[in-house]
């Protein structure tokens, strides 16, 4: 008798961000029916670009971990045909860091950087030896990446220890030191300036080495077209793969039955059914929306609960349009971040100014002028000033107006050759993030790497709830890009861990468990 051909299985996914595409792509090439609705007209998610004053605005990408050839990230990327090698543009340097008049280089060099700080402070040689060697140990250390740790093998489970064993002390001492406390070992005034201005928000000293680290051995690069382009790589990737995307479809709920995950509920009212849901929005989005706060969980709630030792990253990210010949002329090139006088953003006091030219890229200029931009870190606990002013909408215009004058005066303040050459032409809050995307308290990252918090490595399913798997940045700290994209990726593989099947990729096949 011929062979009964199995009926394909389908996967219904929230979200057209990086880990609904993720997850989408990868759903296709393992043999599923697939499907994403997403609530906005595009894709992208919190990985987005739009259009202000004929200028287009990356809302996201300043650089991309997994850039460097060889990586297991690069496959990953290279799997969900995010970009070409030749699409990645290599910077020298992590920006420029003036304190009391002197500009100090983040050079994409860790011997360029010792001597960079030696010429400052030679006699912290000691621990700029010490900080060179830290970062060569960071960029080397392996990341966990190809399968979840809790449906690896025990021989799987086995190797990954033992290649993370070597860099675990390291590990460890650096996620709990914060980077002002790490800056009290050197005596330069100006290397600790430099050491707690690396990133920006609440930062410990591995996040940041580990960010200044993949720019240092070419894994951190930036792609040509930002993150709109690669955003459209994907989808691309996704419906040549055979999915679909239907756009302005917001979720409402998340349909149970006997404890299982059946299908979704649209605001329109249409029910639509699958064999599996895979929620690739904000956690929080889920939890108490599309779930209806029915499935507690512990890991997320005491980070909810504890915003003093889980913060999250937001910003207010002002966007101006600049003359491209006096951004030459001011020397300004690349990043610069420079002290200011105090003023007040949110429930916080800012007193610096970290301002970004994008002239190295045609997609962000039009005519003579280049996009600039400006982050000004905001946190969860500024969400709730943004909140309540947003209510009264000329107040939360005007104060948007208020924070792009301020900034631009003290840009042409610095940089005097941008006087009348720079216009401001969008102003985007915590509050942005949150009603376009739907996130927790207007972060665009996940929970950060706090000295007291502890890590986040979340399984992706709820207790007490069957086919419904979990993908979005915030399952592991402190989320970002590449782990969204992890995560889409980890979700296929968890219902074919359940459906005992293989997983594979377009290039090769890895048997993560026993038929």
């Amino acid at each position: 008798m011929p062979r009964k051909v199995e009926e394909k299985k389908k996967i219904i996914i929230i979200g057209a961000g990086i880990s609904g595409l993720s997850a989408g792509i990868y759903a296709q090439k393992n043999g599923y029916i697939s499907e994403i609705y997403e609530k906005s007209p595009v894709a992208g998610g919190l990985c987005v670009s739009w259009k202000r004053d004929g200028m287009t605005i990356d809302g996201c990408i300043h650089w991309l971990t997994g850039t460097k050839e060889g990586t297991q990230l690069r496959d990953m990327w290279r799997d969900v045909g995010a970009f070409t090698d030749e699409d990645i543009i290599h910077h020298d340097n992590f920006g420029v860091i003036e304190y009391e008049g002197q500009k100090f280089t983040l050079w994409a060099d860790v011997n360029r950087l010792e001597a960079e700080m030696l010429k400052f402070s030679p006699e912290d040689a000691k621990e700029i030896k010490k900080l060179g060697n830290l970062i060569i140990s960071i960029q080397n250390m392996p990341l966990p990446i190809h399968t979840p740790m809790d449906i690896m093998s025990p021989k799987s489970t086995l190797q990954v220890g033992l290649g993370l064993f070597p860099y675990l002390n390291t590990y460890i001492k650096s996620s709990k030191l914060t980077l002002e406390q790490y800056s009290k070992r050197f005596k330069s005034p100006l290397i600790r300036y430099v050491l707690t201005h690396i990133v920006p928000g609440d930062n410990n000293l591995y996040g940041a080495i580990f960010a200044y680290g993949t720019v240092c051995v070419m894994n951190g690069g930036v792609p040509k077209g930002g993150s709109s382009q690669l955003i459209k790589n994907m989808v691309n990737e996704y419906e040549r793969s055979g999915g679909f995307i239907n756009y302005a479809k917001e979720v409402q709920e998340i349909i149970v039955k006997d404890k299982k995950a059946i299908g979704i509920r649209l605001k329109d009212g249409k029910e639509v059914y699958g064999d599996y849901i895979v929620p690739a929005c904000d956690s929080y989005e889920t939890i108490r929306k599309l779930l209806d706060n029915k499935y507690h969980d512990s890991a997320f709630e005491k980070r909810y609960q504890n915003i003093v030792d889980y913060p999250t990253p937001s910003c207010v990210y002002i966007s101006y349009r600049a003359n491209i010949e006096k951004i030459k002329e001011s020397g300004f090139s690349g990043t610069l971040l420079f002290p200011t006088s105090p003023f007040r953003v949110g429930n916080s006091i800012a007193d610096e100014v970290k301002v970004r030219e994008y002239s190295y890229d045609p997609t962000f200029i039009d005519g003579d002028d280049a996009l600039v931009t400006v982050l000004i870190h905001q946190s969860n606990r500024d969400f709730p000033y943004w909140e309540k002013l947003y209510k009264n909408r000329a107040a939360y215009k005007e104060e948007k107006s208020r924070l792009a004058s301020i900034v631009q005066e003290e840009i042409e303040k610095k940089l005097p050759e941008l006087k009348g050459y720079l216009k401001p032409i969008d102003v985007t809050s915590p509050m942005t993030y949150q009603r376009y995307c739907n996130a927790y308290m207007g972060s665009y990252m996940g929970f950060a790497l706090g000295p007291r918090g502890s890590r986040l490595m979340h399984k992706g399913t709820f207790r007490g709830l069957k086919n419904c798997y979990i993908a979005t940045q915030w399952v592991q700290s402190p989320g970002g890009i590449p782990l969204a994209l992890m995560s889409g990726k980890f979700a296929i593989q968890r219902i074919l861990k359940k459906e005992h099947k293989f997983y594979k990729i377009t290039r090769k096949k890895f048997l993560i468990f026993h038929k």
